[in-house]
C-alpha cells in the first residue's frame, strides 16, 4: 500500500447528481411562519394605491417572481393594477455570435401579454404612463442594471428587489455560486428596497429567519435556484400584500455586527478566471467544488511537438474526486515524482513531469525594434495516467505537502484529454 500521501477523497471528473426532489414544502412553512412573525415592529398592514409596477428582470430567477405577480394581479387587482416589464436588448450568442438570444423573461412576457420595454440603459428613458397613470412602483429582479435614483423617485414607493441570499452576506450578482461554492450550509432569500447609491444596500423587509434554507449535500446552482425562485416570488407578493413598499421601511436583517462581519462574504460575478484551473494551489476537493458548481474548466497546455509550439486552450468536464479504492497502487505511483520524499522533507511544493501546462496566456509586447521579446508565463509539467476515457491527474493536497491523485475527463475539438496532450 502506498503511505499517508494518497489519502481520501480523490478527484473524477463526473457530472454530480442530486435528487430534484428534495423537499420544498417545509421550507414554503417556514417562509410563511416568518413572513408574519418578522414583522413584530410593524404587524399594521399599510394602505397602499392599487400598484402600476415595472418589473424588471431577466432569466428564470425573475420569471418565477413575475409568474407570482402576475397571479398575484389576477386574484386581486386593487393590489396590482398592471405590469410592465423590462429587459434588456438581445444579445448575440453561440458559435460566431450569430444566434440572438431572447430573454426567458421577455418570452414570459409576451406568454402573458404584458408590455414590454426593452433598453440597455436609463439615459434619456422617462418611464411611460399606464393609461395616463403613472408607474408607482418599480421591482428589479436579476435584472443586472443599477436602477439610477431619478427612476426611483419618479415611483411613488421606489423600488423593491429580491435576493436569494440572506443579506448582508453574499451581496453582488452571483450569491447562488458564491454559496456553494463557500460550502454554506444554509441560505436564503430577503426583499429589499432598491438603493439609490449601490446594489444590495436597502432596507431588509422580508427575510428568512436563521439559520436559513438547509442547502442540499452536493447541491448544483440549479437546484438551489429551484429552492429559491419560488421561495423569493411568494416573499414578493406577501410583502406587497402587508404593504411593506409603503414607507417608512423598516430593516428586519441583523447589522454587520450583529452578523458578524467576519462572516459576510461578497457575491461578484463568475468569470472565466474563476475556472481557470490553478494547479499549484487547488486541492482535489475545491477543483472538484469548482466544477459542481460553475461547470466546465479550463487551462493552457504548451504542445512542444508540433510546428510552431503553440499554447492552446484545453477545456476539461466532468471533473469529481476519486475514491482512494478505485486508485490502483501502480497507478498512483506514477503520479508521483522519484523526489517526491526529498520535496517534502523541503517543504516545497513538486510537480513532476509529463503534462506541459501554462498557468497564463503568453505575453507579447509591442514590438520594440531589434530588442522586441516574447515573455512566456511560467511552465511546468503535470503528472497523468490514462484510465479509459479520463486521465487521472495529481492535485495539491492541501493539509500537507505533496499530491493527492485526481480524475479528469477532457474534451478539446471533441478529442479526449489523452490523445490530444499526448507528448
Amino acid at each position: 500500500m502506498l503511505p499517508q500521501l494518497f489519502t481520501p477523497p480523490l478527484l473524477r471528473w463526473t457530472a454530480a447528481h442530486v435528487s430534484r426532489s428534495w423537499p420544498l414544502t417545509a421550507y414554503r412553512c417556514a417562509f410563511t411562519y416568518y413572513s408574519t412573525k418578522s414583522l413584530s415592529n410593524n404587524t399594521h398592514r399599510r394602505i397602499s394605491d392599487p400598484l402600476r409596477i415595472l418589473f424588471c428582470g431577466s432569466d428564470e430567477f425573475s420569471c418565477e417572481s413575475l409568474k407570482a405577480l402576475h397571479a398575484a394581479h389576477a386574484r386581486n387587482a386593487d393590489l396590482i393594477r398592471s405590469i410592465d416589464v423590462m429587459v434588456r436588448p438581445a444579445k448575440p450568442t453561440g458559435r460566431g455570435y450569430k444566434v440572438l438570444r431572447e430573454s426567458p423573461l421577455k418570452m414570459l412576457a409576451k406568454e402573458l401579454k404584458l408590455r414590454v420595454h426593452e433598453r440597455d440603459t436609463f439615459t434619456g428613458w422617462d418611464i411611460p404612463p399606464v393609461l395616463d397613470e403613472p408607474i408607482n412602483l418599480i421591482i428589479a429582479v436579476s435584472f443586472g442594471l443599477f436602477v439610477p435614483p431619478r427612476i426611483l423617485r419618479a415611483a411613488k414607493y421606489g423600488g423593491l428587489n429580491i435576493h436569494p441570499s440572506l443579506l448582508p452576506d453574499l451581496r453582488g450578482p452571483a450569491p447562488l455560486h458564491h454559496a456553494l461554492l463557500a460550502s454554506r450550509t444554509h441560505t436564503g432569500v430577503s426583499l429589499q428596497t432598491l438603493s439609490e447609491k449601490t446594489f444590495d444596500a436597502g432596507a431588509v423587509l422580508l427575510q428568512t429567519p436563521p439559520p436559513g434554507i438547509l442547502v442540499p449535500p452536493r447541491c448544483t446552482v440549479p437546484q438551489l435556484h429551484s429552492i429559491l425562485a419560488p421561495l423569493g416570488a411568494s416573499m414578493l407578493v406577501s410583502g406587497l400584500e402587508l404593504g411593506l413598499h409603503v414607507p417608512p421601511h423598516v430593516s428586519v436583517a441583523p447589522s454587520l455586527e450583529e452578523q458578524g462581519e467576519e462572516t459576510i462574504l461578497h457575491a461578484p460575478k463568475i468569470t472565466s478566471a474563476d475556472v481557470h484551473v490553478r494547479w499549484d494551489t487547488w486541492t482535489a476537493a475545491a477543483t472538484a467544488l469548482r466544477a459542481r458548481v460553475i461547470g466546465a474548466l479550463w487551462t493552457h497546455v504548451y504542445l512542444p511537438r508540433e510546428k510552431k509550439r503553440k499554447i492552446q486552450r484545453l477545456i476539461l468536464e466532468g471533473v469529481e474526486e476519486v475514491p482512494e479504492h478505485e486508485l490502483p497502487d501502480e497507478v498512483a505511483r506514477q503520479l508521483i515524482s522519484p523526489s517526491e520524499q526529498q520535496q517534502q522533507q523541503s517543504k516545497t511544493p513538486l510537480i513532476c513531469a509529463q503534462l506541459p501546462v501554462v498557468d497564463k496566456k503568453m505575453i507579447k509586447p509591442p514590438p520594440a525594434g531589434d530588442n522586441a521579446t516574447i515573455l512566456e508565463a511560467p511552465r511546468f509539467t503535470l503528472p497523468y495516467a490514462v484510465d479509459g476515457d479520463s486521465v487521472i491527474v495529481a492535485m495539491p493536497r492541501g493539509d500537507s505537502y505533496g499530491y493527492r491523485p485526481s480524475r479528469l475527463r477532457g474534451a478539446q475539438r471533441g478529442q479526449p484529454l489523452p490523445s490530444f496532450v499526448r507528448c
